[in-house]
């Protein structure tokens, strides 16, 4: 069995209580009007359920996993800590107040991993702690780490970072299959989506950026936009 709960630390994990679901559609934004802060409570209209998730991904997948604080622990090259997983508590910090994330898995096939996570915090500013998330990602860029609260050993790379998006694989090394992690971050308004999905090639990355263009046009039409 590929080590497939590297996406959440295994101690931390809970059973499924429930399901997520998204707002439809892609709001379109007026420059004239004012943004209103998401509440607490909004995590589940932003993160994408099973049946979306199927759409996107092209596979049938199943709830694994479903935690409301972010993941703790903490990797041995600390600059990669945030990035281990989609919704760690060394990306996020401890101002937020809400947070939600699910990992799903395809069941006995373990060919598919993805993680989707959404942080809300009080206001736009304290959410300004994404650039202290991510300000440390750089210098995880090439490096190998143990993953957290595990064994396995991953070679990370961390092409993109700016203002508001953060974007990363990380590959599984010294095991003679493929196993490729694409991890994406977006800060919008007060929130923070986070995604990750692992599987033998890259495909991912397609399915990566698609779920975080719908969580971040979830919480643009949350926001009144």
């Amino acid at each position: 069995m590929r080590p497939l709960l590297v996406l959440l630390a295994s101690a931390a994990l809970l059973v499924l209580a429930g399901c997520a679901h998204t707002v439809a559609g892609v709001a379109v934004w007026n420059p004239a009007q004012s943004l209103q802060p998401l509440r607490a409570d909004d995590t589940d209209q932003i993160l994408i359920g099973p049946a979306q998730l199927r759409d996107v991904a092209g596979v049938k997948l199943q709830v694994d996993a479903d935690q409301v604080r972010p993941i703790a622990g903490s990797s041995a090259v600390p600059a990669c800590s945030a990035l281990d997983a989609a919704g760690m508590a060394a990306f996020l910090g401890d101002s937020w107040s809400g947070f939600h994330t699910l990992l799903y898995t395809d069941g006995d096939q373990h060919d598919h991993a993805i993680a989707e996570a959404v942080a809300i915090y009080p206001d736009a500013r304290t959410a300004a702690a994404f650039t202290s998330g991510s300000k440390d990602a750089k210098a995880c860029d090439g490096q190998r780490a143990l993953s957290t609260g595990g064994d396995a050993a991953w070679k990370f790379s961390v092409p993109e970072i700016n203002a508001d998006t953060v974007r990363w694989t990380k590959q599984q090394i010294g095991i003679p299959i493929t196993w490729v992690c694409h991890g994406e971050a977006r800060l919008r308004n007060n929130a923070v989506v986070q995604a990750m999905a692992c599987q033998g090639d890259d495909g991912g990355q397609i399915t990566v950026t698609t779920m975080t263009d719908r969580m971040s046009a979830s919480v643009w039409e949350l926001s009144g936009r």
